[in-house]
This record gives C-alpha cells, sequence and structure tokens, in this order.
C-alpha cells in the first residue's frame, strides 16, 4: 500500500517542521509539501495533487476556509483536514460546507492527528470530540429552522449563463471545455463556479453535479 502524500499549510514554519517530524515517523504517510499560506496552498495542491492537506484556517493573503473552497472545487478528490487552534461553530460549520473532511485542534495528540490523515485518505470523516458535539447541536438548530421556513434550495436563482455553466459540470466537463464551449474565458467559468457554489449551499464540483441531476439538468442519453 502506497504511503499517504499530505501537504501541510500553516503560516507558521517552526509549527510545520513541527508537523512533518511527527509524520515522518509513520511509514504509512509521506509529507511531499508546505505551504505557509490559503494562495500557496492552493498553487501546491494543483502541482502535487496530494492524498490529504492539513489546513491552517487564519493565515494570511487567503484564509484556509477560502483555500477549501477552491481546493474543492477544483480538485475534489484532495481531502481536506483542517488543523486549527478555532473551536468556533462558525468556523467548523464553514470548512464542513466547504467540503472539509475533517476538523481537529492544534492541541489534538499526535496519535489521533495521525490516524485522522489516514483515515480521512480512506474516505471518512474525523472531526475531533469537542467539535463534533458542537456540531451535532448547530445541525439540530439548523435542521428546526428549516422545518419552519422555505427550503435554502428553494431560494437559489441561478442565471441563466449560470444554469448553462451548471449543466456542463453535471456531464463532467472541465472548467476549460466549459469555457470552449460557452465561449467563455476560465476566469470568467470559475467566477460563475464560485456564484452557483454559494447561491446553492454547495461545497465542490460533485455536489453541483448531484444537484443539477436531482433537478433534472442532465440530458438524458439514447
Amino acid at each position: 500500500m502506497e504511503a499517504v502524500r499530505v501537504l501541510i499549510v500553516d503560516d507558521h514554519s517552526l509549527f510545520r517542521r513541527g508537523i512533518a517530524s511527527v509524520l515522518s515517523n509513520e511509514k504509512s504517510l509521506k509529507v511531499v509539501g508546505e505551504a505557509a499560506d490559503g494562495l500557496e496552498a492552493i498553487e501546491k495542491a494543483e502541482q502535487i495533487v496530494p492524498d490529504v492537506v492539513l489546513m491552517d484556517l487564519s493565515m494570511p493573503r487567503c484564509s484556509g476556509l477560502e483555500a477549501i473552497q477552491a481546493i474543492q472545487t477544483e480538485m475534489p478528490q484532495v481531502n481536506v483536514l483542517v488543523l486549527t487552534v478555532s473551536e468556533t461553530e462558525a468556523d467548523l460549520l464553514a470548512a464542513v460546507k466547504y467540503g472539509a473532511r475533517g476538523y481537529l485542534l492544534k492541541k489534538a495528540e499526535p496519535e489521533e492527528l495521525i490516524h485522522a490523515i489516514i483515515h480521512i485518505a480512506q474516505g471518512e470523516v474525523i472531526i475531533s470530540p469537542l467539535m463534533a458535539a458542537k456540531l451535532l447541536t448547530e445541525f439540530k438548530a439548523l435542521s428546526a429552522g428549516v422545518k419552519k421556513g422555505p427550503s435554502r434550495e428553494a431560494e437559489a436563482d441561478l442565471s441563466p449563463r449560470e444554469d448553462e455553466v451548471l449543466r456542463q459540470i453535471a456531464q463532467g466537463a472541465t472548467n476549460r471545455e466549459i469555457a470552449d464551449a460557452l465561449f467563455i474565458s476560465e476566469n470568467t467559468v470559475k467566477t460563475h463556479l464560485k456564484s452557483i457554489m454559494e447561491k446553492l449551499h454547495l461545497a465542490n464540483r460533485s455536489q453541483a453535479a448531484a444537484y443539477a441531476a436531482k433537478k433534472g439538468l442532465v440530458p438524458n442519453k439514447d
């Protein structure tokens, strides 16, 4: 079995080196890169395509949450594990919303971190017990709110162009292919994609494709 390839993202170099040292003692893990902020994390993830990204949240230039959203939009196969000091429900919910598969606090034991990385790489979801309890409380509150009001999906109002982009995503098209098909730039595609994600409260392309299929936007094949 190949070692799990890990990208470490944190704005403190000493912390990155410490994590790298801990992971180097585990034969099933391999540190393949480091990044000091969200923008560098996105660039490194595109170059390396790691199995797991260890993501801090509070960083200069581009936050961890922004980086998670960008990475999951472009590379949904990359698993993100948040490693942070933040114990706020808002950060936890945002990280999960944008596609993170795990949320650990920096005070976690080394063995807990290693366990989380390995299992997240296998497709599992890992959240520290303290944050899991908070998440459950928030979900219960959200569920109660949904029962009292209209669904969030019903509030979505996509533009005609966003509908076209969504149809292309549902058919598995890349940003380049969408740009060529609709005669627009890749940056414009990314802008539309970001707007779609925000309006529909989705985390990545896979969820967008599932939404499109649910709404009957995928053409039937003969």
